[in-house]
């Protein structure tokens, strides 16, 4: 019984000091909101959905596939929604920005194709018989 009290006092502990840490850096205000398309690619276009902050725009802002520049914005307030396009389904979508405050922000996401989706065994035609069975022949009786 002496172990389990240790232990389970450790337990309480640690997450106490987890839930405090979350608090402190959900705390940080935060509120740049950039959201890239979940999963695997089976085309070349990649959503990507941006909101500012409700209190600062965004005084620059850079979106880049595979290291090409493809869209600059200046003083993005609000939301936008942006369909980036990909020379393949393989690549790297990256955004980076100012905002009004001077603080800078960079995310970006590595894409891959989606694996193909697996052709079922083809059960086997089945086999025409063009010649006629030969006649049987012979036996007697006896």
């Amino acid at each position: 019984m002496s172990v389990r009290r240790p232990f389970t006092a450790l337990i309480a502990i640690g997450a106490t000091l987890g839930v405090g840490a979350t608090a402190i850096a959900q705390g940080g205000n935060d509120p740049l909101s950039i959201d890239f398309q979940d999963g695997c690619l089976d085309h070349s276009r990649v959503v990507v959905k941006i909101a500012a902050p409700d209190d600062t725009t965004i005084d620059a802002l850079s979106v880049r596939a595979n290291g090409r520049e493809v869209l600059r914005l200046n003083g993005l307030s609000g939301e936008a929604r942006m369909r980036v396009r990909l020379s393949t389904a393989r690549g790297q979508v990256t955004v980076s920005g100012l905002l009004t405050g001077g603080e800078s922000f960079s995310r970006s996401r590595d894409y891959r194709p989606c694996a193909p989706e697996p052709t079922p065994d083809p059960q086997p035609a089945p086999q025409r018989n063009d010649r006629p069975e030969p006649t049987l022949t012979g036996g007697g009786e006896g």
